[in-house]
């Protein structure tokens, strides 16, 4: 790439662990499919014997289509909106993050059916979701290596994904207890030796194809009052550092799921862990809700499951609404 097509988008490091990825992983001619390709038949073994009582819990947000609720998310981001500007800061968070649902109701004498049409934003920083591969990129292509351009008209990631299954071990890290706070601040962002210390409290030793469950103390912040700014914010946030980040992509993870995002804690103000999807095909769910996991899993004296995250296959998907479940 030339350079008058601007900076470099990822950091120096970024580069190496993207390249140590496709030496390592990369073959001719084939298309690499990221971290999911690290879920084997072990991974998905491990996980099944974490299934000790048979309970499941889903790690998913609700999804909001109701009118006054969604009210209310306005109001709260405008009221952030004004905030920030009275700090002459320019980006503000997305906005309510509700989905345009049409409910069509039919009667028919004693017969009634219903169906609806629904229209979401895959991202954001509200409903929970998987992203693809095709999310975040650089040099006018995906991981993979996958062409930019694929996505208009074949791109499969979701698909492949979905096919292939993303079920495995779950282990849940819970950051805020090794802290001893009720989330994270935005001026400490999660740091690797926190995220060691929480593998350490867990009682586990990781292995590739985990799926890292970070629980960074969101449903506590957000109860409390506070609003989550977008990822497309410049500003800092609660979340992983770039320290936290360069750990993740060390674990080799099948995928990590978390409530709080990056930190947005480097000079450029890129997001840290979402350029590894990119650098190594991290596959990534957003905005899951983890207090209730976090808290049923303590009681039942463990900090493992199985975990299943299964995307519909979409093809051209840059993302999916997403109902991961914990079994443990």
């Amino acid at each position: 790439m030339t350079d008058d097509l601007g900076p470099d988008p990822l950091a120096p490091w970024l580069r190496k662990i993207g390249n140590a990825h496709d030496a390592a992983r990369h073959a001719e001619e084939a298309q690499c499919r990221g971290s999911v390709a690290l879920i084997d038949e072990a991974a998905r073994l491990r996980g099944v014997a974490q299934v000790k009582l048979g309970r499941a819990i889903s790690l998913e947000r609700e999804v909001e289509t109701r009118p006054a609720v969604l009210k209310q998310r306005r109001e709260a981001a405008e009221a952030e909106k004004r905030d920030w500007q009275r700090l002459g800061m320019a980006e503000m968070p997305d906005g309510h993050g509700g989905v345009e649902l049409e409910v069509q109701i039919g009667l028919h004498g004693r017969y009634a059916h219903g169906g609806d049409v629904i229209k979401y934003d895959a991202h954001g920083v509200h409903n929970t979701h998987l992203d693809g591969l095709a999310h975040i990129g650089a040099d006018a292509s995906w991981h993979g290596p996958i062409p930019a351009s694929a996505s208009e008209t074949d791109e499969d990631t979701m698909v492949n994904w979905a096919q292939h299954g993303i079920a495995t071990r779950g282990v849940l890290l819970d950051v805020t207890a090794v802290r001893g706070v009720e989330w994270i601040a935005a001026e400490e962002p999660v740091t690797a030796a926190e995220l060691d210390a929480a593998v350490a409290a867990a009682g586990v030793t990781l292995e590739p194809g985990d799926a890292l469950i970070i629980y960074q103390g969101r449903d506590r912040y957000e109860a409390a009052g506070h609003v989550y700014p977008s990822g497309a914010a410049a500003v800092r946030r609660p979340g992983i550092g770039e320290d936290g980040a360069q750990w993740i992509a060390e674990q080799d993870p099948g995928l990590v799921l978390w409530d709080f995002h990056d930190a947005r804690d480097n000079p450029s103000g890129s997001l840290e862990v979402h350029n590894l999807i990119y650098a190594i095909g991290l596959c990534l769910v957003d905005n899951c809700l983890l207090g209730p996991a976090a808290a049923q899993l303590k009681a039942a004296g463990t900090s493992t499951g199985l975990l299943v995250a299964a995307p519909t296959a979409i093809h051209r998907s840059t993302g999916v609404l997403i109902n991961p479940l914990l079994l443990y």
